[in-house]
């Protein structure tokens, strides 16, 4: 604690002065143009390497950058993700939703290590809130996964998007260069997207292409960002021979 009471003191003397003054840009009118949805690992930080400032985003992080879906929740009973998706894309009119996950994550190693009945048994869960967390929200990205691994891992994968009938093909690290639990990831992410669609409050405006859903996937160990192209059917990572086509797609796609 007594570390980040010298960092507050170490912004107050430096960029104290610059953030205040983007304070008062925004304060009566800001225009945010995305949800961002990314996981609560301390590596991650989104407005570092999206070069985001103040006002730009708004920002949901939990364990596994998940979405739970809807089926999941009953009359009072929700949590943070949906009212956040609300709070965006209904109050604020936000029309793009990001998911992003990221290498090494400590919530998908549990989540694989969950294939094991015994370790997500009902006892075990009712010990450990993160086990339970991730079984109940994340089981979907789970089953998808082994499915895959049980046919070799060189399949593509079908996934649902804005509408049940809008659907799109994914092939996972088809160069075989990450980790399995990463590969685990990678379809974790994408299985957001589809539960994004699960809810009715945002059916009219995705059935209307007038709230569009993204991917992006970020590798810790290099700081590389992956961008999910439907036209390719991967994760690309965005560098300087792929940022034009990848905005060309985006324009096309999501303007």
């Amino acid at each position: 604690m007594e570390r980040i009471l010298r960092g507050i003191m170490r912004y107050r003397n430096t960029t104290r002065e610059q953030m205040v003054k983007e304070f008062q840009k925004v304060r009566d009118n800001p225009e945010p143009k995305a949800v961002f949805f990314t996981c609560m690992d301390s590596r991650m930080i989104p407005t570092r390497y999206t070069d985001t400032h103040v006002g730009d985003m708004f920002v949901v992080r939990n364990a596994g950058n998940l979405i739970p879906h809807a089926q999941h929740f009953q009359d009072e009973y929700f949590s943070c993700e949906p009212a956040a998706l609300e709070l965006g894309c209904v109050v604020n009119d936000i029309r793009h939703i990001i998911v992003c996950g990221h290498s090494d994550c400590k919530a998908m190693n549990l989540l694989y290590q969950l294939r094991d009945p015994d370790f997500a048994s009902k006892l075990n869960r009712r010990l450990s809130p993160l086990r339970s967390w991730m079984c109940t929200h994340a089981n979907t990205s789970l089953e998808k996964f082994q499915e895959w691994r049980d046919a070799g891992m060189k399949d593509p994968l079908i996934f649902s998007s804005e509408t049940p009938l809008s659907r799109f093909v994914a092939y996972i690290d088809e160069e075989n260069k990450f980790a399995i639990e990463d590969k685990l990831s990678q379809i974790n992410t994408l299985q957001q997207m589809s539960n994004v669609a699960s809810y009715g409050f945002l059916k009219t405006r995705l059935e209307t292409h007038n709230l569009h859903v993204h991917a992006l996937w970020f590798d810790i160990y290099t700081g590389d960002i992956y961008y999910f192209s439907r036209g390719a059917k991967r994760f690309i990572a965005v560098d300087e021979s792929s940022v034009d086509q990848l905005s060309a797609e985006v324009r096309r796609f999501y303007s």
